[in-house]
This record gives structure tokens, sequence and C-alpha cells, in this order.
């Protein structure tokens, strides 16, 4: 990771510490009250990032990275990086849900997850 993108990541973690105790620790309640509204958007923050991740993926293969090189990029399996790429955050789990549905039109139908 460049030093430009790991201090881009460092910020984003530097901002949560922030919301723990500070030296100048104003009122618990006020950091309970921000923690609480952090962890209420937290679910909308967390797909917004794995969206973007999904979009580079994508744009890293269609511009001929292939899954194994990706999953290398981040320690991660071709599998995984495949699932990334294509949305998938519980293969088996989405796989029965489709089976459970009856929608056999998912990507991994016509074969098992790899």
């Amino acid at each position: 990771m460049s030093d430009e993108m790991h201090e881009e990541v460092q910020r984003v973690l530097d901002a949560i510490a922030q919301l723990g105790p500070q030296p100048e620790d104003e009122d618990a309640t006020e950091r309970f009250k921000r923690l609480s509204v952090l962890l209420k958007d937290w679910p909308k923050l967390h797909g917004a990032v794995r969206a973007l991740r999904q979009d580079v993926a994508n744009e890293l293969h269609d511009g001929g990275m292939s899954y194994d090189a990706m999953g290398k990029l981040i320690g991660v399996t071709e599998s995984r990086a495949r699932h990334i790429a294509k949305g998938i955050t519980h293969p088996s789990r989405q796989k029965k849900e489709r089976a459970d549905a009856g929608d056999n039109s998912g990507p991994d139908a016509s074969s098992a997850v790899q």
C-alpha cells in the first residue's frame, strides 16, 4: 500500500479512535451518543465501502487482472477475490437461500461455489 493510500485509511482509523476517551475528556454521555450514532449508521457505511471495493475489483478484472492476482494483493484466495467482485458475502448461505426460494438462476446455479 502506498504511503498516500495508507494515510487515507489511517485518517479513518484515527477518526474512529477519537471516539474513545480523550485527554480533554468531555462528559461520557456525549461520547455514548456519538458512538451510538456511528453504530446506527455502521451497516450503511460498511455496505458503501464493500460496494466501492466491489466496483474496484470489477474495474481491475475488466482491465485484465485475474482473480488470483487480485487475491494475492489482499491476502485472500482466488475464490474469495471472485466473490468480492461478484458481491457475494456469504457464498454457502446465499446458495442455500436461493435453493430454498427455488431460484436456480444465481451465479452458482449450475456449479458448486468455488
